[in-house]
């Protein structure tokens, strides 16, 4: 049994490895371009040492020759793209991994295709949810084409949850939305960080808090306004955003305009750690987010978060220490001004409070999902 979110960070697990455990993630998100991309990059990459094999097979994001007409963009964002497997070559590459479990976190053809591999294989299947299409639909999908669009969305997560033999939230919320779509097995998951996050040396926040960074997809669910909002609203900061997307041109506009705006562009994920450090809180004031990993990530660098009340990472009540929520009637602005005002000392006390939480949280999530591979071997060993 997985823990609630109430119990993960009082539990401590040991180190070990299962040599003979195989998991193969098939995703339809590149490796860090999204929050998806980079949950499985980062999971992968820690629990790989742990077991026989770990390997994410997804998109490369080469639209070198005919793959960039083969490759459509995502409606209404044209800076992600809908990605075709091969395959044979996708077949042959699990028939070679012997995967005892297979995950599939998107509902794309990556995803579906991996659906049908592992019915084919007869191993368990785990599907991971991650994106509330549902909250998505109120701010895209109000067209004919983006009634489709939710309609496709449904239609295949409730597919991939009749398949599956367990399906991973990261939020009470998501848990519950999961099993309104027909779930039958639903638990709650947590997030990992990537060990660069992690294992270098903190820095810390300058004693004024003066710098606010954004960093995230350029989109109408994220909220960006608000963030631009801070910048006009308090000259005396200095407002970063980092991300590409739909709003981009939006962005730059507003940068122009104001002095203590600044874009940054896309930041790859290689260089995150260090454009947090350079900053002094973190703003995530989504309208939806399922967890908001980028949070998680201004946690393990001990810097404030800010964020909605929408964001999946406020219904994790351990890592309350280093984030705060933009309550009920209170502007962004004045959430951050509530944070500036706190003493040096506090501020800094509970930006520590939250690195060690964020490490319980990913050392939590990272055993668990080991727990959930071995319980998967066997029942793929019974199936055989």
């Amino acid at each position: 049994m997985v823990a609630e979110p109430s119990a993960v960070c009082d539990e401590i697990f040991p180190d070990f490895r299962d040599s003979k455990l195989r998991m193969v993630v098939i995703s339809d998100a590149t490796a860090e371009r999204n929050g998806v991309g980079s949950y499985y990059a980062d999971l992968i990459s820690q629990i790989r040492p742990k077991v026989e094999t770990a390997e994410l097979i997804c998109p490369d994001g080469d639209l070198s020759g005919v793959r960039r007409f083969l490759s459509p963009p995502l409606p209404g964002d044209s800076t992600q793209r809908i990605w075709f497997p091969r395959p044979i070559k996708l077949w042959r590459r699990l028939k070679v991994l012997r995967p005892q479990a297979i995950v599939v976190p998107t509902p794309g053809p990556y995803g579906l295709l991996g659906m049908i591999y592992a019915r084919k294989m007869k191993v368990p299947l785990i599907v991971g949810f991650h994106t509330h299409f549902e909250a998505l639909a109120g701010i895209y999908w109000s067209d004919f084409f983006g009634r489709i669009c939710h309609w496709y969305l449904e239609s295949c997560n409730r597919l991939l949850f009749r398949h599956a033999s367990v399906v991973l939230a990261n939020s009470p919320e998501m848990v519950s939305l999961a099993s309104r779509l027909g779930a039958k097995n639903v638990s709650l998951m947590g997030t990992s960080v990537s060990s660069d996050f992690l294992r270098r040396e903190l820095t810390p926040a300058s004693p004024g808090a003066r710098r606010v960074l954004f960093a995230g997809r350029l989109a109408a669910e994220k909220n960006v306004s608000l963030v631009i909002d801070v910048a006009r609203q308090r000259p005396e900061l200095t407002v970063s955003i980092a991300g590409d997307g739909p709003l981009r041109a939006e962005v730059e506009t507003a940068a122009a305009e104001l002095p203590n705006l600044h874009y940054l562009g896309w930041v790859p994920r290689t260089r995150l750690a260090d454009t947090i450090d350079a900053n002094d809180i973190l703003l995530l004031p989504s309208k939806v987010e399922s967890f908001g990993t980028v949070a998680l990530e201004g946690l393990a660098r001990a810097r404030p978060v800010i964020v909605s009340g929408a964001c999946g990472i406020a219904e994790w009540p351990e890592l309350d220490s280093g984030v705060f929520t933009v309550r009920a009637g209170e502007r962004v602005v004045d959430c951050v001004d509530r944070v500036r005002a706190m003493s040096v000392e506090m501020r800094a006390a509970r930006a520590e409070q939250g690195h060690l939480a964020a490490r319980r949280l990913n050392d939590w999530n990272a055993n668990s999902w080991i727990q959930r591979l071995r319980g998967s071997a066997g029942d793929a060993a019974l199936a055989r």
